[in-house]
């Protein structure tokens, strides 16, 4: 994804912006906006101004053949307001499938030089295409009474004017692959711009969610294992792939004991929040899709050597003598900066002895098991270079948050560490003459071949 990805999910609304949202119900799409991009203001001879909401909003898409679509809006029906009327936050149904569904809430951001104000101010251009902007967040100058958030933008000399049009914009952050939306901008704080700008934070439109009991701002692979089945083991052994059909299918039918347990992928994520990643505290983290893919083939291989289903009551026992963690990364998980990281983590309630199971976005070199495995107490330079540091004291690395400290335990020589495509990758493709020969009739002995194999790598 890239900026224009940030454009796709922004739409002129009436005369200010807003953002796509795609929730748990994936027949309809949020418009996240500030709510007096609603109202239009009656002007009183008698007293003052007073606001009326708009009977119909237009809404433009960024594609140039979209034109505007009006909006009858229906107070409680397909528009909902938060209830504190001080909160200028707002939802809007509608009942398209724009297929938004890489966008996810951030309720944490710690990055905010990282996130962008999107919109369409009205000053620029009057050809839609042409408005669509952004400006860059520099830093969070602090938490309004109201619990807003004051951010400093780079808008430079531009004044209120300039900007109009912002207003119910999203604060947006690109981040590996997917957006994270922390919040919506409502005003800027002067006439004049200064750079300054108040924004209502996402979880106040969570709060309209839950008031209304409106479809949950998550994605919908969070609730249910059904909607990641068909991406679970999917491997191939290329020109050899003949060889693993049949287990792969084998596999792929095997994840229905997980999809028909009492466990979810929100229960995951709920139970280890944080023990899910390598050295990383950044919530919004925990909604990348892969780590429940790869949850589904960890829990399927589980069950296959363990011969019965695992239940929700299981998953701290297995996390006591197995770990599942993940990076969002492209490095090389044996590189000094990766294994510093593993140093970092949270092994919290890991037995020694223990085994690591380690998920990033790249696969280790094909063929050589030494590049998938690292056993306690490895000779590897890489970890033994770290490991004399550690015995002599001098041991210190970037723990989570970049905060500098000494590793209290050295994990490698506690902890096997292996590189979850092993389980994959290693043992069924790179071998896949082994599996050539089980078929339909044979199946019983692939179940106990597996069974023999993972129980071996999982201890049981």
């Amino acid at each position: 994804m890239d900026e224009n990805d940030l454009k796709r999910y922004t739409v002129i609304l009436g005369g200010g912006s807003g953002v796509l949202f795609q929730p748990l119900d994936e027949t309809i799409t949020y418009v996240l906006s500030a709510k007096h991009v609603f109202y239009n203001e009656m002007k009183n001879d008698d007293g003052p101004n007073t606001k009326e909401l708009k009977d119909i909003i237009s809404i433009s898409y960024s594609d140039a053949q979209n034109a505007p679509n009006d909006i009858d809006i229906k107070k409680d029906e397909n528009y909902f307001e938060h209830p504190d009327a001080n909160v200028d936050a707002s939802i809007l149904i509608i009942k398209e499938i724009l297929g938004c569904n890489k966008i996810f809430v951030d309720e944490n951001c710690i990055a905010f030089n990282e996130c962008l104000l999107c919109g369409y101010p009205s000053k620029i251009d009057d050809n839609k295409n042409d408005r669509y902007s952004n400006h860059q967040i520099n830093r969070k100058i602090n938490i309004t009474n109201n619990g807003y958030f004051r951010l400093e933008t780079n808008f430079g000399n531009l004044n209120h004017e300039d900007i109009k049009g912002f207003s119910g914009g999203g604060i947006l952050r690109l981040s590996n692959g997917i957006i994270n939306i922390i919040g919506i901008q409502s005003s800027t704080t002067t006439d004049y711009a200064n750079g300054q700008i108040d924004v209502v934070p996402i979880n106040k439109f969570i709060e309209i969610v839950e008031e209304n009991s409106l479809s949950e701002m998550m994605p919908s692979f969070l609730t249910s294992f059904k909607f990641l089945k068909d991406k679970a083991f999917d491997i191939s052994a290329g020109i050899l792939d003949e060889n693993i059909s049949f287990t792969r299918k084998f596999l792929k039918d095997k994840t229905l004991a997980v999809i028909n347990s009492d466990i979810t992928p929100i229960f995951i994520k709920d139970l280890f929040k944080e023990r899910l990643l390598i050295n990383e505290n950044n919530g919004a983290k925990l909604n990348d899709e892969l780590i429940y893919v790869t949850w589904l083939e960890f829990l399927t291989l589980i069950n296959i050597a363990k011969e019965f289903a695992c239940t929700q009551n299981d998953l701290e026992s297995i996390f006591s003598m197995t770990r599942l963690l993940y990076k969002n990364t492209n490095d090389d998980w044996q590189s000094d900066n990766f294994l510093e990281d593993c140093l970092s983590s949270n092994y919290l309630g890991l037995n020694e002895n223990g085994t690591v199971f380690i998920k990033t976005n790249s696969n280790p070199v094909a063929g050589n098991i030494a590049y998938y495995k690292l056993e306690k107490g490895s000779l590897v330079p890489r970890i033994d270079a770290f490991r004399k540091s550690y015995e002599n004291g001098t041991l210190t690395v970037n723990n989570i948050g970049s905060a500098v400290s000494d590793v209290d335990e050295f994990a490698f020589d506690k902890y096997n560490f292996i590189h979850f495509e092993y389980l994959k990758k290693y043992m069924l493709i790179e071998n896949s003459d082994d599996f050539k020969t089980y078929k339909r009739p044979n199946e019983n002995e692939l179940l106990i071949k597996l069974k023999e194999e993972y129980g071996k790598v999982f201890g049981i």
